[in-house]
């Protein structure tokens, strides 16, 4: 009984596993695959990016008293 139960484990760990890795896409690379709206996306978001890191930096001066 007890290596049904250890059999049973490890094929249901073994099937979380597959289902894990099959469940995982590979990224889509954001410029170079002929879509123009990708790139202005991705423009969009470096832009916002950037803009938060500003915001979180003047926070942090701020914060710390550095002007």
């Amino acid at each position: 009984m007890r290596r049904v139960i250890g059999i049973v484990v490890i094929t249901v760990a073994a099937a979380a596993v597959a289902r894990l890795l099959a469940a995982r896409s590979a990224p889509v690379a954001a410029s170079g695959n002929g879509h123009a709206a990708d790139a202005e996306r991705v423009e969009m978001l470096r832009e916002r990016i950037g803009a938060a890191r500003r915001r979180i930096r003047d926070e942090f001066d701020t914060v710390r008293g550095a002007d």
